[in-house]
């Protein structure tokens, strides 16, 4: 009879131990499986923010500087630049903004002050802009983050007077 017993003990306390094994295992299965998607939505996440945030000051710089003669597009050293010019009390200045060594980049100056790429302030990290005037009211710009992803966004002036 107490062969009988301790036999029902074993059976019962293995069991208990394998039920338990069997949880652990499954546990950090789920949490593996969930750092893994976090860790997916946050570099998606940080991609999405990173070209939404490069699109909208683009927009957002285009809009402040609503005059199809005030804005151009140009070459400085290798670097396409993009050129808003503002009068403040009879003085002009001139905006640049454009991307460099890994970052969109912003200066303003006098009209006709000499810069080179590396004397703005950075504004957020990209990965390549290129910029088209296709007409006096439409500029394209292509954004590459720096995971290497291309983007198109297309920015319209409104106002055509000067």
């Amino acid at each position: 009879m107490k062969l009988k017993r301790t036999s029902t003990l074993t059976i019962d306390t293995v069991f208990i131990l394998v039920l338990m094994a069997l949880f652990g295992i499954i546990s950090i299965y789920v949490v593996l499986i969930g750092a893994r998607q976090y860790k997916s939505i946050a570099e998606r996440m940080s991609e999405n923010y990173e070209t939404r945030t490069v699109s909208s000051y683009l927009e957002e710089k285009l809009s402040q500087s609503d005059v199809y003669s005030s804005t151009k597009v140009i070459m400085l050293d290798s670097t396409e630049a993009l050129v808003l010019t503002e009068t403040i009390n009879e003085q002009a200045y001139d905006t640049y903004i454009y991307a460099y060594d890994g970052y969109l980049w912003e200066i303003t100056v006098s009209s006709g002050a000499e810069i080179s790429p590396g004397s703005g302030q950075k504004l957020i990290q990209t990965g390549d802009l290129h910029m088209d005037k296709i007409s006096d009211q439409l500029y394209q710009f292509n954004i590459t983050d720096t995971t290497g992803e291309d983007y198109s966004l297309y920015v319209s002036l409104r106002s055509c007077y000067e």
